[in-house]
Formats: C-alpha cells, sequence, structure tokens
C-alpha cells in the first residue's frame, strides 16, 4: 500500500473468504434458483504487524508499505471455478484499515486468487487401468441388418495429473459390411477422443428451500484424432499418447455440494460414445505403488 501523507489508523484487519455460488431462472417453470455457502471465512489481525510502520501515535508513515501475512487454507477448500449464467466458486482476500480521524471511514482493498484442493492420486485403485466397451448392430438400407461395431478404450491410470501424458488404447473391430465403392474423402476419416469437463450445479428456490433444481454443463478441454477402423479389417488397435491440460481444477471429492467438478475420456463414433470416467488429482508419486 502507499501512503501520500502521514495519517492516523484503527489498525489494519485481512479476511479470507471462499464463497460458491450458483444461481439461474428456470425457463420452463419461470422459478428463479439461487443459492449461496460460505465455506472459509477467516479473519487475520494484522494490527500489530502495521505497527512496525506507524509513529507511537499510530500514524503510518508516507511512502510505500508491505505487510506479510499467513492465513491457513482449510484441507476440505474448494477449488475455483466460474461458469457465467451458471455459478462460481470464488476466493478474496480483503484488507480493511480504518481511519478514524475521518469518522466511519476505511480503506478497503480486495484481491482474487485461484485456490485448488489437495487430491492426491496414490490410493491404489487410482494407479490401476479402467476401460469401457460398447457395442451397436448397424442398419443399412430399407432396415437391413449391416453388421455391428464393438470398441473399447482403455486408459492407463484412473488418476491422472494435469501436465501428464497418459497412454489410451482404443480396439475397434467393425464387422460391418464393405461398400463396393467409396468416396475418396471417406478413405481418411476420424473419429474424435475427448478429455471432458462436466460441471454439476444445484441451486435452491429463492422462496422455497425444499424446491430445487440442476444443471450441468460438459466442456471438451481436449481433443485428439485417430483413424477411424475400416470394415472388415478384423480387430484394429490404436495406442494415442494424450497429454492432460495444465491449469485443470481437480476432480471434486465432495457430494452434496453446489458445484462439483468430473472428468471422463469420450470417443465420437457414429452409432454410439465410449465413456471412460477418470480422476484428475495434484500430486502423485512417480512410478508405480506398492
Amino acid at each position: 500500500m502507499v501512503c501520500s501523507k502521514k495519517v492516523r489508523i484503527g489498525g489494519l484487519m485481512v479476511r479470507l473468504t471462499g464463497v460458491a455460488e450458483t444461481g439461474w431462472r428456470n425457463r420452463d417453470s419461470d422459478l428463479m434458483y439461487e443459492s449461496r455457502h460460505t465455506f472459509m471465512d477467516e479473519l487475520i489481525d494484522l494490527t500489530t504487524v502495521v505497527a512496525d510502520h506507524c509513529t507511537e501515535e499510530f500514524e503510518i508513515y508516507e511512502g510505500r508499505h508491505s505487510v506479510d501475512f499467513e492465513g491457513t487454507i482449510p484441507l476440505d477448500i474448494l477449488s475455483s471455478v466460474e461458469v457465467e449464467n451458471y455459478g462460481a466458486i470464488r476466493h478474496m482476500c480483503t484488507a480493511v484499515m480504518p481511519i478514524p480521524e475521518d469518522g466511519d471511514t476505511e480503506v478497503i482493498a480486495e484481491k482474487s486468487f485461484k485456490v485448488f484442493a489437495m487430491l492426491n492420486l496414490d490410493a491404489p485403485y487410482m494407479r490401476e487401468p479402467t476401460q469401457a466397451t460398447e457395442d451397436e448392430e448397424i442398419i443399412g438400407c430399407c432396415g437391413r441388418a449391416n453388421g455391428s461395431i464393438e470398441a473399447t478404450m482403455k486408459v492407463a491410470e484412473v488418476g491422472l495429473l494435469a501436465g501428464e501424458k497418459t497412454r489410451i488404447t482404443l480396439i475397434v473391430e467393425n464387422k460391418s459390411k464393405k461398400r463396393r465403392w467409396r468416396r475418396k474423402k471417406e478413405r481418411h476419416e476420424c473419429v474424435l477422443i475427448s478429455l471432458c469437463q462436466q460441471l454439476d450445479f444445484v441451486a435452491t428456490n429463492r422462496y422455497d428451500p425444499d424446491l430445487m433444481d440442476r444443471r450441468s454443463l460438459t466442456v471438451a478441454v481436449e481433443n485428439h484424432g485417430t483413424c477411424k477402423a475400416q470394415p472388415g479389417m478384423g480387430v484394429q488397435t490404436k495406442e494415442i499418447e494424450f497429454e492432460i491440460p495444465n491449469g485443470l481444477p481437480p476432480t471434486s471429492v465432495h457430494a452434496n455440494r453446489l458445484i462439483t467438478i468430473s472428468y471422463f475420456f469420450k470417443v465420437d463414433f457414429e452409432q454410439f460414445d465410449v465413456v471412460v470416467p477418470v480422476i484428475i488429482g495434484t500430486s502423485k508419486t512417480p512410478g508405480p505403488i506398492g
């Protein structure tokens, strides 16, 4: 902080807050839903610290002042996230300095900051591979059966870190019948493998707390294309090295919160999707566990 002149102060207080808020209007019912939950509120008295910057009459000296402090972030902190028209989890640091000479005047400074909850991925089940399989019968012209397609997606580990690379194995068997003719552009058709972030929001009615509404938003945070399996070629296996983007908030570990974060891999086929849930964490011991 910078003081343009010497002035008497009444102390210095810093407050660390964390607030989860959700809110929207339901278009079908035209009802307003909104919820607010304060999960962190720590007040830190820095009056004795700022006294080193003041005279005996507690007048702060003219010039620039820097006051260091420490606060406690709870272990069950919620990770920062914000989506317009849905909700947000915000963390704020607010400093308040009373000025007695001007009556009830206070100098207030606010600064938002990001927090990611700690989620260790060393539990045995988080280091194991995970997979999902889907299959679908293909119907051709005039409703005739044209074979089937089966796909399995395997992810090397359930628990993943932002910034790390993981191995994805895609096993596809396209049992559909070959076409007698094929357009050139179909020779290089691709399927898209996506890492998706799902955000689930809960809010209560403004006038009836027993009335709740839910919203969900799914965003592909990273994509990787690979060639589509050709019919009549038997089982085809593809190995993909997939890099997890940096800066992702970890998977939520608390149920029944206003905002919940989860992740899954999805591969899109014309007939179906294959979905494999994963967990994004913040720490992992290198190498195998146990």
